[in-house]
């Protein structure tokens, strides 16, 4: 079973809380994993991270912008109570909030009614809008609640606030972390994909995604000589979220499924440790 270096929890759009991952990366036998929700650390407050037959890696996901690209930033390996990174991702928790109560404002105006209740923890999303959505009624499934409701310049649609790729990175860094690129095939690959790795190297990126449910093989295999060709960290998962309706033994089987085998995960580790001694 591959290290799994990309998993959401309740803390933000996923099904399961940190404990359930925990439990089912147990079962499974996967030696490592990292816990990276969307925008906050809220699932390492009370978290045990060294098991006599698995370690948790600190993890998140940073939503940012870059010259007008949405770029989700992963990092590994940083303090998770580093006041500068928590004031930060405050920050979005702060605009969640606002944007989530927006769009039940929106969605009031065209007369749909769902309950004012407090979402999970620490993500106030429009997932959880869509099972709402879905719970009383309005919609079918996820896919039509964002077609005809959540998506960009749908009816309910509302901007949320992300920080400048640059600014991100930097407060990654000062936290002691290690930041990457996250699933850059789903949006991000064409031909000036090579130039912004560049450009986002000088400003502390440190890795890439390499594997990513959305990157077919060849695709893999091109990242991966990125990664080598510019001297980059090779990290991978399986973007696990489980579902938010339905927790059944069968969405479960995407976890381990895709991430670093003991070679490369060894490295990941070996490289952290180099970094902390250089400072």
């Amino acid at each position: 079973m591959l290290s799994d270096l990309h998993i959401h929890t309740t803390y933000s759009d996923g099904a399961f809380t940190p404990d359930e991952i925990i439990e089912m990366a147990r079962e499974k036998g996967i030696r490592y994993i990292s816990i990276t929700d969307h925008d906050t650390m809220g699932a390492y407050e009370n978290l045990q991270t060294d098991y006599k037959d698995l370690t948790v890696i600190t993890g998140v996901e940073v939503s940012t912008y870059y010259k007008g690209l949405e770029l989700h930033i992963l990092s590994y390996f940083h303090d998770p109570f580093n006041k500068p990174l928590l004031a930060l991702l405050d920050r979005f928790k702060t605009d969640r909030i606002e944007r989530y109560h927006k769009i039940l404002k929106n969605l009031e105006e065209l007369d749909i009614h769902l309950p004012d209740e407090a979402p999970p923890k620490d993500s106030y999303g429009r997932a959880h809008i869509a099972k709402l959505l879905i719970e009383h009624g309005y919609v079918k499934n996820i896919k039509e609640a964002f077609n005809v409701y959540l998506d960009v310049d749908k009816i309910a649609y509302e901007k949320r606030y992300k920080i400048d790729t640059r600014e991100a990175l930097k407060a990654l860094r000062e936290a002691g972390g290690i930041p990457v690129l996250a699933h850059p095939g789903e949006k991000l690959y064409n031909l000036h994909f090579e130039a912004l790795l560049t450009e986002l190297k000088v400003h502390g990126l440190l890795g890439l995604e390499v594997y990513h449910p959305s990157h077919k093989k060849e695709l893999t295999n091109r990242f991966y000589a990125l990664a080598k060709k510019h001297r980059m960290v090779i990290s991978g998962g399986s973007d696990f979220h489980g579902q938010l309706d339905l927790k059944k033994n069968s969405f479960n089987d995407r976890l381990g499924r895709y991430g670093l085998n003991d070679h490369l995960m060894m490295k990941l580790i070996s490289y952290n440790r180099n970094l902390r001694k250089s400072k």
